[in-house]
């Protein structure tokens, strides 16, 4: 997957304000507006293909929870499916129902009190940027580019100006949106279908 170093999102905040550079200050600022950016876009698709991880095995703790985090494998910041066996392959699978809380997902309909893994498709968690980040995502690049600048101009006091660049960068990310959608409508990842053949027991 495509990706742009901080340096190149901050030149072009930059181009677009106008100026070869911040002051320490506003490089702070800029910063905090980008990360809060990026997670505003990334909380808007359960689908962004960067961060789905697809039916990867999870230890179950305390006989039916699965934690955030496991050694080795990388944090899950959403859950959004889980299976009693590998899923989305040939044969079908138990969906299991599940709720939230601190501790990770807790599994509602386990059938076999012997199961030690169940399967998770799931939503990495989004790193935090620093000045020196080489992995921007580029599907975000340019939606958090005008959408931090607008950010910058309503610290200005520049509203109508703000109000512009949240325009632009809302077209951007409504395209990358868009594409999720596209490719949703071609897959069954994010499609549940509560029927008996999901729901029994293999």
């Amino acid at each position: 997957m495509q990706v742009k170093s901080y340096t190149d999102l901050k030149a072009l905040i930059q181009a677009l304000a106008g100026v070869s550079s911040f002051t320490t200050e506003e490089d702070s600022k800029i910063l905090s507006f980008v990360n809060r950016r990026a997670a505003e876009a990334y909380n808007l698709s359960p689908s962004w293909s960067r961060y789905l991880v697809i039916s990867e095995e999870r230890t179950l703790t305390s006989g039916n929870v699965i934690p955030y985090t496991e050694a080795s494998k990388d944090d899950i910041g959403e859950f959004i499916r889980i299976h009693r066996t590998q899923a989305f392959q040939k044969n079908s699978a138990l969906e299991y129902d599940f709720y939230v809380d601190a501790n990770g997902a807790n599994i509602l309909n386990i059938t076999n009190d012997n199961d030690t893994s169940a399967f998770v498709t799931y939503k990495k968690e989004l790193p935090t940027f620093t000045a020196d980040s080489t992995d921007f995502p580029l599907e975000f690049f340019y939606f958090v580019a005008h959408a931090s600048y607008a950010d910058f101009l309503r610290m200005d006091g520049q509203h109508g100006k703000a109000l512009t660049e949240e325009q632009i960068a809302k077209n951007y990310l409504d395209i990358e949106l868009e594409k999720i959608d596209i490719r949703s409508n071609n897959n069954s990842i994010n499609h549940k279908f509560s029927t008996y053949v999901n729901r029994q027991s293999r």
